[in-house]
C-alpha cells in the first residue's frame, strides 16, 4: 500500500484555480520530487495533505487513514517543514522543539533532537529570535525529523542553509526513506531533486504536466551534441528545412554544439558530411529538460492520464 495517495485533489480559491485534478501515489522508502516555479499550487497540494486546507473535491489517504480537514490526521507519524517557517521567538530551541515534539506525540524525542542538533551543528540552548536564518532553518529541519516520522512532507528543505550543511540534509532524507519513510520533496533547486529523487512529478499552473522516472524527464527533452571538426576553422550551416527539431547551441570556428529531439540519425547523417575529429554527448540536465515542459506545456491543459480511483 502506498503511503500517501492523492486522487482527482482540486481546490479552487473562489474563481482562481490553485490545483487541479492532482492524482498521484508516493511508495514506502520513495522519495518523490513535486516540482513547479512559486504559484503553480506545490503549498496548495502540501496544505491539503497536511489537511490545513478543504479541498473542492477529490481526497488524500496517508498510511491509509483519508484526511480529514482540521482534524490533524496522522500527525503524529508525519514530519512537515513549512515552505515558511515561523517558531516562537523569545523561548530555546531546545524548549520549543522539546514543545512541538509532546503535541506530535512522541515526549521522548530528546536523544534523536541531540543528535540531530550535533549533526547540524546548531546550538539549542540559543533562543531561536536570536538564531540567523540558516540556524532558523536547520531547527525548522530537527521539527520534521525528531520523531522519527513514516512521511516526510517537505518544502524547500536546504533554503537558506549553505552547500556543507544541504549535503547534511539531503543525506538526513536518504537515511529516513531508507529506513521505510516515504517523502516528498518540494524544490526550486533541480539538481537537488535530480540527486535525490527517482520519480517526479512537474506542476505548471495547478495541473500534472509529467509524472515520470527523473531519467526519463530528462531524456524525453532535447539532446546535445558537441562536434569538433578536424578543420578548424569549418563553420557549418544547418539546414533546418532538412534537419527540423535541431538548433545551434553555441557555435565557434571548429566546433558545432547542438541541440535535437527525436532520432539522432539524421543530425548524425549530415554530421558524417565533414571530416570529424570527436563528437561527445553533453548530459541534460533536469532543469533544462524542466524549462523545455513548461515551452511544451505552455496554455496547455492536459493531464498525465494517472489513475483516478479512490484511496485504497
Amino acid at each position: 500500500m502506498a503511503s500517501v495517495e492523492i486522487r482527482s485533489l482540486t481546490k479552487w480559491y473562489g474563481r482562481s484555480r490553485g490545483i487541479e485534478d492532482i492524482t498521484f501515489d508516493i511508495e514506502p522508502g520513495e522519495i518523490f520530487g513535486y516540482l513547479g516555479p512559486n504559484g503553480a499550487g506545490k503549498t496548495t497540494t502540501i496544505r491539503c495533505i497536511m489537511g490545513l486546507l478543504r479541498p473542492s473535491s477529490g481526497e488524500v489517504c496517508v498510511l491509509g487513514q483519508r484526511i480529514k480537514p482540521g482534524r490533524g490526521t496522522q500527525h503524529a507519524k508525519i514530519g512537515y517543514l513549512p515552505g515558511e517557517f515561523r517558531i516562537w521567538g523569545r523561548p530555546k530551541a531546545r524548549r520549543s522543539l522539546r514543545l512541538l515534539a509532546s503535541l506530535g506525540g512522541d515526549p521522548d524525542a530528546a536523544p534523536r533532537r541531540k543528535a540531530l542538533a550535533e549533526r547540524l551543528d546548531l546550538d539549542l540552548t540559543r533562543p531561536v529570535g536570536d538564531l540567523s536564518k540558516g540556524n532558523r532553518q536547520k531547527v525548522a529541519v530537527i521539527m520534521a525529523f525528531q520523531h522519527q516520522p513514516d512521511v516526510l512532507i517537505l518544502d524547500e528543505p536546504t533554503a537558506g542553509l549553505d552547500p556543507l550543511m544541504r549535503e547534511v540534509v539531503l543525506e538526513l532524507i536518504r537515511e529516513t526513506a531508507a529506513g521505510g519513510a516515504a517523502v516528498l520533496l518540494s524544490s526550486h533547486d533541480l539538481s537537488e531533486v535530480s540527486a535525490i529523487c527517482r520519480r517526479a512529478a512537474i506542476l505548471r499552473e495547478g495541473r500534472l504536466v509529467e509524472l515520470a522516472p527523473i531519467a526519463q524527464i530528462v531524456q524525453q527533452g532535447e539532446q546535445r551534441l558537441k562536434v569538433w571538426f578536424t578543420d578548424p576553422t569549418l563553420r557549418p550551416e544547418i539546414a533546418s528545412a532538412r534537419l527540423p527539431g535541431v538548433r545551434v547551441v553555441e557555435q565557434e570556428p571548429g566546433v558545432l554544439h547542438i541541440a535535437y529531439q527525436g532520432s539522432a540519425g539524421p543530425i548524425l547523417q549530415w554530421v558524417s558530411r565533414f571530416s570529424v575529429d570527436r563528437i561527445t554527448t553533453p548530459q541534460t540536465s533536469l532543469q533544462e529538460a524542466f524549462l523545455q515542459y513548461y515551452e511544451l506545456h505552455s496554455g496547455s491543459e492536459g493531464g498525465t492520464g494517472a489513475s483516478k480511483g479512490a484511496c485504497s
